[in-house]
């Protein structure tokens, strides 16, 4: 009995012991690499209800926060119903802010999301979402 209770104890010690270390040895969540270099506003934007086949739009900005001349070098969507409008190779100073502006051609019925990857120098690669819901047009009277 006494070795059934010594071994009983032994176990769960064990398995304390290991989920411990199973919760502080997490590999740590990568640093974000704009963190020191972009900020970024509506990198994520929410249309809310838009009707369907009326384009819309929004505007990312993008601040330079780093100590170095930054170029935007290219900008594109996931799909050919997105179209970002951007100057292609703009460079900006430190403290400047790009703009890129996402049109949708607001051509789906129901919850979208969509993307677009914005390409910067360095091989740095923000990828931007917006999302929505496409809603018939009200019958005309």
């Amino acid at each position: 009995m006494k070795k059934t209770g010594l071994l009983l104890i032994l176990v769960l010690a064990g398995f304390f012991l290991k989920a411990q270390t199973s919760q502080n040895s997490s590999p740590a969540t990568p640093p974000d690499p704009f963190v020191k270099l972009l900020e970024f506003k509506n990198a994520e934007f929410d249309f809310g209800k838009i009707t369907v086949g009326k384009p819309v739009s929004y505007v990312v900005e993008i601040k330079n926060i780093s100590n170095e001349t930054m170029t935007l070098e290219n900008a594109h969507a996931g799909c050919g119903c997105t179209t970002p409008n951007f100057t292609p190779n703009q460079k900006f100073a430190p403290g400047e802010t790009v703009k890129v502006t996402i049109q949708f051609n607001g051509s789906v019925t129901g919850p979208f999301t969509r993307f677009t990857d914005i390409n910067f120098s360095s091989g740095l690669t923000k990828q931007t979402r917006f999302s929505g819901e496409g809603i018939p047009a009200a019958p005309q009277q």
